[in-house]
């Protein structure tokens, strides 16, 4: 975790040093290790540094190249460094330094725009090209370092936050009303815009060359659908997975201080912290002090301290029981106001005490199970791949053809209430309904912003050769996920602490796509590979786990305070130029009493009522005169 910033006058106007530092004084937190600048004409960029490698205590950045003609800011992190290092020996180059950031720089001298074919990593970063005249940004595959920009014909600036970028005088605070319609209907779609118009994201596993005259975005990684991976039986594929496993947690023990891990008990979580005992036990990593920490919710349903202990008892780890943030309204106001965005919900806001209690206690880097869920679980639909598996579909497909309209929707629904949960399928049989009528949305404020086109993602299924795979790559260009994903680094940075994701590992993420299904789900189980690789590593009772913990009630401890319900009930006042707001009320109102009554029916609503009320205070905060009625 570290932090950069930037100003290039594509006009050729000189930067001003004190702009620059006021920009990069504004992510100071990212940086307890240093500050660093680099002006050069039109061009200016600072870094801020923070140790989480041990390569990085030698680095020295913003790096410039040993003829001065190229400079770096980078943040992040490169996790197949030994590939790299012996590509660009292999090439002549010859290493000034061990550090990350050189290797990216030499990468970037050796191979121009495919160099980042050859970087597996988090990183986000920006390269000056003398020669060339040109900037060259790039983001990894996932997004999980930020990178926000503004752009016009004159001015490129860019930074780690939204509120560096405000501190140029020229950008000025506007709405963006299409994303806020997108927010209010719970469906982010969009990977580059933010809640405000002029302010971008630099959309996960792209690149842009910016010059005086040209601007060029490009894909630079995406998905190979013909890749297979088969073997005859499950015991090499658990090889094979534990092979890739085990190199990706590996490279993300690499730091100068101790490593912690997230542990909930989970599948996911639990696999990471059975393979760093399993690693250190080995002698492949040394141990420098690894420790765990949970949240802990007693007497809540999504309490897991019995399969957490269970993991800690099975390596006798040291561990720390941390409670969970409850966020208030004062909370919510300071992100707003220190974030310029919505404030983070309440699920994600309670792992902050986690955060803090590892900074106290020395660490700077905690792994998580975050991508687990994403790449291995199934798809919602592998009926239908086994249909296509046993060449079934073709017979399907001549007796659906022989049956009348109505006796084909009468199949259809019985077919789907067999395979699907009752929820799901309601949701599927009202689907065309459901994405002409967002009740709860003003037409005029829904055709204003074209909603429906925005949210109307159609992807090809035809290019995939499974509703697995194809799962995976919608999850891979989900906006919630990967503006989930910029939550979880923008917090853990306030307490100096960087996540790293072994799941979210591209190798790993490039081996579950080239999975068949039945190695995601067996025997009416999830994560069938998982399960099966590290059954040795994991204690019974969560090698053996179907449930998860769900955080509903930790957020209905905020919707549901009186000053909460206070803002709801004031809604057509404060709120009426984009919602009906009646509907909101109505919404609400069920909510809290299926929330009182324990009816599980309160959490269906539950994600467009936080939204609204994030997007309220927000509006209120940033934009006081637009929430007003007409």
């Amino acid at each position: 975790m570290s932090g950069i910033t930037g100003i290039y006058h594509r006009d050729g106007y000189p930067v001003d040093p004190e702009l620059l530092r006021r920009m990069t004084e504004l992510i100071a937190h990212r940086g307890p290790d240093g500050t660093g600048y680099w002006v050069d004409g039109p061009v200016g960029m600072s870094h801020q540094m923070c140790h989480t490698t041990p390569e990085s205590l030698h680095e020295l950045q913003p790096l410039v190249d040993a003829a001065g003609n190229r400079c770096l800011t980078f943040d992040g992190r490169i996790d197949n460094r030994e590939d790299l290092k012996c590509a660009l020996e292999q090439s002549g180059v010859a290493l000034r330094t061990d550090t990350d950031a050189e290797l990216v720089l030499q990468a970037y001298a050796c191979w121009g725009e495919q160099c980042l074919k050859w970087l597996i990593g988090d990183f986000a970063f920006v390269i000056w090209d003398g020669p060339g005249r040109k900037l060259f940004c790039a983001r990894d595959i996932q997004g999980i370092k930020p990178f926000y920009y503004y752009l016009d014909k004159h001015l490129f600036l860019w930074g780690s936050e939204i509120r560096q970028i405000f501190a140029v005088p020229v950008v000025v605070k506007q709405p963006n009303l299409g994303m806020v319609g997108e927010y209010l209907i719970d469906q982010v779609t969009s990977l580059e815009e933010t809640l405000y118009t002029d302010i971008m994201r630099l959309p996960p596993a792209h690149y842009l060359m910016i010059t005086a005259e040209r601007i060029r975005k490009v894909r630079y990684w995406d998905i190979d659908p013909a890749r297979e991976i088969r073997y005859s039986t499950d015991q090499e594929y658990a090889e094979h997975f534990l092979e890739v496993f085990q190199e990706a947690v590996r490279c993300r023990l690499r730091c100068q201080t101790k490593v912690g891990a997230c542990l909930s008990g989970g599948l996911d979580s639990s696999s990471i912290v059975g393979m760093v005992q399993s690693l250190y036990r080995k002698g492949i990593v040394t141990d420098p002090g690894f420790e765990t920490f949970s949240l802990v919710f007693p007497g809540l349903t999504c309490d897991e301290s019995s399969y957490i202990q269970d993991v800690v008892d099975k390596w006798h780890l040291k561990y720390n029981y941390v409670h969970p943030l409850a966020p208030d309204y004062d909370y919510c106001i300071q992100q707003i106001n220190k974030y310029c965005d919505i404030p983070d919900a309440p699920n994600s806001s309670m792992s902050v005490p986690m955060e803090q209690s590892a900074q106290q206690r020395g660490f700077r880097v905690l792994l998580d199970g975050l991508g687990g869920d994403e790449w291995f679980t199934g798809s919602n639909y592998r009926y239908v791949d086994l249909l296509y598996q046993f060449k079934l579909i073709s017979l399907f497909q001549q007796f659906f053809s022989d049956l009348s309209v109505k006796s084909q929707l009468l199949f259809l629904r019985f077919i789907l209430k067999s395979i699907l949960p009752e929820r799901l399928v309601k949701r599927i049989l009202n689907m065309k309904k459901q994405r002409h009528i967002y009740k709860w949305i003003k037409e005029d404020f829904a055709r204003a912003i074209c909603l429906l086109e925005r949210t109307d993602t159609v992807m090809n299924q035809g290019r995939f050769k499974s509703f697995a795979q194809a799962d995976i790559y919608r999850l891979l260009i989900d906006g919630w996920r990967i503006y989930a994903l910029g939550v979880v680094e923008r917090q853990a940075s306030n307490s100096q602490v960087e996540y790293r994701f072994p799941f979210n590992d591209q190798r790993l993420i490039e081996f579950a796509l080239a999975l068949p299904e039945e190695q995601r789900w067996r025997a009416n189980k999830t994560k069938f590979i998982l399960r099966n690789a590290m059954r040795e590593f994991l204690p019974d009772s969560v090698q053996q786990r179907t449930s998860k913990a769900e955080f509903s009630p930790v957020i209905m401890q905020l919707l549901t305070t009186q000053f909460i319900q206070n803002i709801f009930n004031s809604l057509p006042t404060l709120f009426g130029k984009l919602t009906k707001d009646e509907w909101i009320l109505s919404m609400y109102r069920e909510m809290y009493r299926s929330y009182v009554e324990r009816n599980q029916v309160y959490t269906f609503n539950i994600w467009i009522l936080w939204n609204t009320f994030a997007i309220y205070l927000w509006l209120n905060t940033v934009f006081p005169d637009f929430s007003q009625p007409k």
